[in-house]
């Protein structure tokens, strides 16, 4: 009869396991921070964009480039991140998937880059200004498929679906706009000085780089 009295014991608290690669583990927070970096020392077309509204027009036009680069961008990624949220919401399966997917495209963009390496050649020309830099640089971002396939692939691989998503895309929002907004701004300032772009030797090792970090992310991805 005492033992009937006795107060039952609470059950043990469940404790759900991060992924290796969540960017609420200081691991995987240096490892995004680490990859966005080297992504965005990689020059692409707004890269181009915005050194030759420096070299044009000086550095305000460079940071007006540098405005319209980072609108466009925000703008895919909050399409990019409200479809993933219905995906956790609605398919967990079909989220994995997506996650899979990502990686084995991570994949296949360090091996390009790798690739790309071998060939790598100057830019003969650069591009053409046509209007306001902010205007232009925005609509150039957003008609560039890539930066939704490159979201859709790199934020997955960090998400943690078993803790709130919000707090997650809004660090690797933060992260991603203030890394690429530092090194857009190094770029246009260095257009407006008159510097030059780097030579074909820099070029090469960029890309060699970068395509060993995407290939690495994709494996590590793909075996979280």
């Amino acid at each position: 009869m005492q033992s009937a009295l006795l107060p039952m014991r609470a059950p043990p608290p469940k404790f759900t396991r991060m992924t290796s690669l969540s960017i609420l583990t200081m691991h995987g927070l240096l490892l995004f921070i680490a990859a966005e970096l080297v992504f965005s020392l990689t020059p692409g077309p707004t890269v181009m964009l915005i050194s030759a509204y420096g070299f044009k027009g000086g550095f305000r036009d460079a940071l007006a480039a540098i405005a319209g680069t980072q609108t466009g961008n925000t703008l895919w990624y909050v399409i990019c991140v409200t479809g993933l949220g219905a995906l956790v919401t609605a398919s967990p399966l079909l989220f994995h998937a997506i996650k899979i997917a990502g990686a084995a495209y991570l994949v296949w963009l360090g091996l390009s880059a790798l690739w790309k390496s071998r060939h790598a050649q100057p830019e003969a020309m650069g591009p053409k200004l046509k209007g306001k830099p902010y205007l232009q640089a925005t609509l150039t971002q957003m008609g560039n498929p890539k930066a939704i396939l490159f979201f859709g692939a790199f934020v997955p691989q960090f998400l943690d679906t078993t803790a709130p998503l919000l707090p997650q895309y809004l660090i690797m929002f933060a992260v991603t706009f203030i890394g690429e907004s530092i090194i857009l701004t190094g770029y246009g300032a260095l257009a407006a000085a008159g510097g030059k772009m780097t030579g074909l030797k820099h070029v090469v090792w960029r890309e060699r780089i970068s395509g060993v970090v995407l290939l690495a992310l994709g494996i590590m991805a793909a075996l979280a």
